[in-house]
């Protein structure tokens, strides 16, 4: 697994280096360009909480394509490992990746309260933090929580469609994990009497320089984290049995 992982890494080293530097280089550009600009510090924040949206889009779908490479025929022969290893490999890889996306939000956050923007922005409304005590702990759980899980739903559909001998496969991933998750949310919302425990849902703008945070979702939801833990080993499972049954080499 470990030996995948390095093999992922020294292969997207450049890729992952340049995607640190972009992200670095777009949120000083927000933060100084934008003040000479003149654009509001709401505005500003909101602009970086976007920025961090689509770096994490990035990293899941880095971790997509290097899953799929790796299963594939050529890759499999280059790293021979059973199919868990694959798995776990990428959800390592993701893991990783998302802990290096907060810490750099986290020196971000740093700079913000040192330099009085966030106790700026809270006092105008324009981000709203409500909780229980443990909130610095619960979000940054949660959200590397609901990444992995969406992770191994992405490896589950990409396992499946790469099963199939047709064109259009990445229509297909996109048709299949939009009705995947529309399913897992109908079921949670059920189970849950109507209440959303999403990490994802529990962010939201409510204008161009407005971000809140609903206190209903800082808290770890006993059901709805059994829920989802189920749902994720049961994707490993069906995914490593996709790569062994269904994921030929040739």
């Amino acid at each position: 697994m470990l030996k995948l992982l390095k093999y992922d890494l020294k292969r997207d080293q450049f890729m992952l280096l340049g995607g640190a530097f972009a992200l670095i280089l777009a949120l000083l550009a927000i933060e100084f360009a934008g003040r000479r600009a003149g654009i509001a510090i709401d505005a500003r924040a909101v602009l970086s909480f976007m920025v961090y949206a689509f770096m994490g889009l990035l990293i899941l779908i880095a971790v997509c394509n290097s899953f799929r490479g790796n299963i594939r025929s050529a890759g499999r022969r280059l790293v021979p490992l059973g199919s868990v290893h694959h798995v776990l490999s990428e959800l390592l890889y993701a893991t990783l990746l998302v802990l290096s996306l907060m810490a750099i939000a986290g020196l971000h956050f740093v700079y913000y309260d040192a330099s009085g923007i966030l106790r700026s922005l809270e006092q105008s409304g324009s981000i709203t933090v409500s909780g229980a005590a443990f909130v610095p702990l619960a979000i940054p759980f949660n959200m590397l929580w609901s990444t992995l899980f969406l992770t191994t739903l992405l490896l589950g559909v990409t396992a499946f469609t790469e099963s199939l001998n047709i064109k259009g496969k990445s229509l297909i991933a996109l048709i299949l994990i939009v009705v995947v998750l529309s399913v897992i949310a109908g079921v949670e919302n059920s189970l849950l009497g109507g209440q959303n425990h999403s990490m994802f849902r529990s962010f939201y703008i409510e204008d161009q320089s407005n971000l809140s945070f609903r206190n209903e979702s800082v808290g770890i939801h006993a059901w709805s984290f059994g829920f989802e833990l189920f749902i994720a080993a049961f994707c490993i499972w069906i995914t490593t049995r996709l790569i062994d049954r269904k994921v030929t080499i040739t």
